[in-house]
């Protein structure tokens, strides 16, 4: 009895793998140049919601953003400790 079924079945793992991988830089490349989780969708077949899902975890903008607003005083402490690594005392 022959085992291509079993091979076959491999293939379409391996397959399946490299087509998510290519998907998630595609989606990666268009979130940086600024497309939208719903045109993203729109190309994907799904709703926003689940293309955001999908790859929220590979999301360029979500890793350059904070987790939470500063204060205005942790602004301005980081702001007068950016000056005077410049030089600039204030």
């Amino acid at each position: 009895m022959s085992d291509s079924w079993r091979a076959g079945l491999r293939e379409v793992v391996a397959a399946r793998a490299a087509l998510d991988s290519l998907e998630a830089q595609l989606v990666v490349r268009a979130r940086r140049n600024g497309c939208t989780w719903a045109e993203l969708a729109e190309d994907l077949g799904i709703s926003a919601g689940g293309a955001r899902r999908r790859h929220l975890a590979v999301d360029p903008i979500l890793g350059e953003r904070p987790l939470r607003v500063p204060t205005m005083d942790e602004y301005h402490t980081e702001f007068l400790a950016a000056m005077r690594a410049q030089g600039i005392f204030l």
